[in-house]
Order: structure tokens, then sequence, then C-alpha cells
């Protein structure tokens, strides 16, 4: 008689002993479906963004450069010879034209690649070269 009770059920979920279960166990499967969709697409966007970030800033950084050079120049240039410095932005324009070459000698100085795909002596010699394009505007910009 013992021996009668002692029978092995199965204790799986998947054996259909339960209805409940098998819809329990569906809709954790359908969750998590959904959340690796939904992090795929996260995943892909902020791929997307982080290159259109790096490849604006490769086509815009090397003009920022240039325009921060002649800028820092330019504009006390005018201040001393009494000239117009860009009316009430001309402070503003200034300080991030300084801000931009800050950042842009600290670079070169850490030897840190530069964001376009060039070599980082060549980042630095064209940085220079900007800086003395920056002074052949300002020579050209006030002797007119």
């Amino acid at each position: 008689m013992l021996l009668c009770l002692s029978v092995l059920r199965p204790s799986n979920s998947l054996l259909g002993s339960s209805r409940a279960t098998r819809r329990a166990t569906l809709r954790v499967e359908r969750l998590r479906a959904l959340s690796q969709i939904v992090r795929f697409f996260k995943g892909t966007i902020a791929r997307l963004i982080t290159m259109l970030v790096d490849l604006a800033l490769l086509w815009i950084l090397p003009f920022a450069y240039l325009a921060a050079a002649y800028l820092a120049l330019d504009i006390p240039a005018r201040w001393f010879a009494r000239r117009d410095a860009y009316g009430r932005w001309g402070l503003l324009l200034f300080a991030a034209a300084v801000a931009i070459e800050l950042v842009g000698i600290a670079r070169a100085r850490r030897d840190a690649p530069p964001i376009a795909p060039v070599r980082p002596k060549f980042a630095k010699v064209m940085l220079g070269l900007s800086w003395v394009a920056a002074v052949l505007f300002t020579i050209g910009d006030l002797s007119s």
C-alpha cells in the first residue's frame, strides 16, 4: 500500500500540469522578448547618435580651431586699435575663442589623438598653421 502512494510526480511546469503556470511562463517569455527588442533599438539609437556627433566634430572642429585662433587675436587687436569688435557679442566671442583654443592646446600638449583620422603630429602642425593664418588675417583686417 505504501508503494502505491509514493508515486513520483513531474515538477516541471512545461509538462502540462498547470495551465496557469504555462500562461505565466508565456508572459515572462514575451516580456523578455520585448525587453530585448527595446534594448536593441536603444543601443542602435545610441550608436547612431554617437556616430553623428563624431562625424559633426570631424567636420566642424578644424574650422572651429581656425575661427577661434582668428577671433582670439582679432578681437583684442580691434580693441587696441579702437575699432568696433563685434558689438555686444565681442567679449562673448573672445571668451569662447579662448576656451576653444585652450582645449586645442591642452590636447596638443597631452599628445591626445585628434578626433580627425590623422596623426597627433599632423594635428599639432595644423593647429600651429591656424595660428599663422589667424595672424595674417588679423593683420589684413586691421590694415583695411
